[in-house]
């Protein structure tokens, strides 16, 4: 039997399906389409749809590695596959991931929010305020919390799917054919370029010791996949057909941009409401993330969750601040889409490989 925490720490399977939905959907959803339009021309909704397959399958895996061993997390399972000291090389890998791509969702956030409402405004001022707000949250909250924000933001935001929608009135679907026109190079570029905004099933490694149900983590995840892969595929659709080509290949945040048509006889700038609501979308991702570096650094150097916290969010804010122009916060967000891509569509496969091979190995030796 696998370790679990005591009752108190755990949550329902079912909040699975909010934890890796909205670990995914973050703020890679406002301007995906452009990155991957680029690639795959009026095929990217394909690549979308090729990235969640594969998606689908890589948390199958990870599901598979988990309940092979009697190991907690991939922490205890990097010890266990590697021994003491590779595995604590492997774990400063993860940690190091996670302080990345916590640190590259705070970027984002923050310079579209300074470029859109508030371009006066300093960086290091937007950074600084989302890391205490981290802070704030997770200090003597913990998992069960970070759960919690999961479930309630989930349901306060996604009525804004709906109003993606509203620029289908003016959709051109003209612009989606010829279908199948993508080399298999950039239909591959298309899903790597998908890659970090379907980021975040990987918290599966993390969040599994902390579930009751484990029969039925597997289910709720493939669940909360399935839901993000329909999303990011629906705004990819509606952004080719509503902009032209060429339009598309210049516009940043394309889902802001079409939030701009949308009126209301109360609301004269729409994206002005939108913007500080995504600070609901993007929160669950900045938690988990920020809670998974806090349980490396318990694995690494044995000091309490709450400490890793004020460490992981210093270094955080610090390495934020080195950045000032858009240009380099782009090439940022592309390392860590890159580092993601290895570590989170690829390195699974291995190690369950590892994994299945070491328990047979322990097996026959006893």
């Amino acid at each position: 039997m696998m370790k679990t925490p005591n009752e108190r720490l755990s949550v329902n399977a079912y909040l699975v399906f909010f934890l890796v939905h909205t670990a995914q959907i973050g703020l890679g959803i406002v301007g995906v389409q452009r990155v991957i339009f680029v690639e795959a021309r009026q095929d990217a909704w394909i690549a979308v749809l090729i990235s969640g397959l594969w998606i689908h399958l890589i948390v199958f895996v990870i599901c598979q590695t988990l309940k092979l061993s009697e190991h907690d997390n991939i922490f205890s399972l990097h010890t266990f596959v590697y021994g003491r000291v590779l595995g604590w090389i492997m774990n400063a890998v993860v940690v190091f991931y996670f302080l990345m791509a916590y640190t590259s969702i705070l970027l984002g956030y923050v310079e579209m929010a300074l470029t859109w409402m508030y371009p006066d405004f300093p960086l290091w001022g937007g950074a600084l305020i989302l890391v205490l707000l981290t802070v704030y949250a997770l200090y003597g909250g913990g998992f069960r919390l970070v759960a919690g924000v999961s479930f309630l933001t989930f349901f306060m935001t996604i009525w804004i799917v709906v109003v993606v929608f509203q620029p289908l009135k003016y959709a051109e679907w003209i612009h989606l054919l010829p279908i199948l026109e993508a080399t298999p190079k950039q239909m591959m570029n298309g899903v790597l370029k998908t890659s970090y905004t379907m980021l975040g099933f990987e918290v599966l490694y993390i969040i599994y010791p902390f579930v009751k149900e484990k029969e039925r983590v597997h289910r709720y995840a493939q669940l909360g996949v399935l839901l993000t892969t329909f999303l990011v595929a629906a705004v990819t659709v509606v952004a080719i057909a509503f902009f032209s080509p060429k339009q598309l290949d210049v516009t940043i945040w394309a889902s802001l941009s079409m939030f701009t048509i949308v009126k209301f006889p109360f609301i004269e700038r729409f994206e002005y409401i939108v913007i500080p609501l995504w600070l609901l979308v993007i929160l669950p991702n900045l938690l988990l993330f920020m809670w998974a570096m806090t349980r490396g650094g318990k694995a690494l150097f044995h000091i309490k969750q709450k400490y890793g916290l004020f460490i992981f969010a210093c270094l955080s804010f610090f390495v934020a601040i080195i950045f000032e122009k858009r240009a380099t916060i782009n090439e940022f967000i592309d390392q860590v889409g890159w580092y993601g891509f290895w570590l989170s569509f690829v390195y699974p496969f291995f190690l369950y490989v590892f994994v299945r091979m070491k328990t047979w190995v322990k097996g026959s030796a006893k």
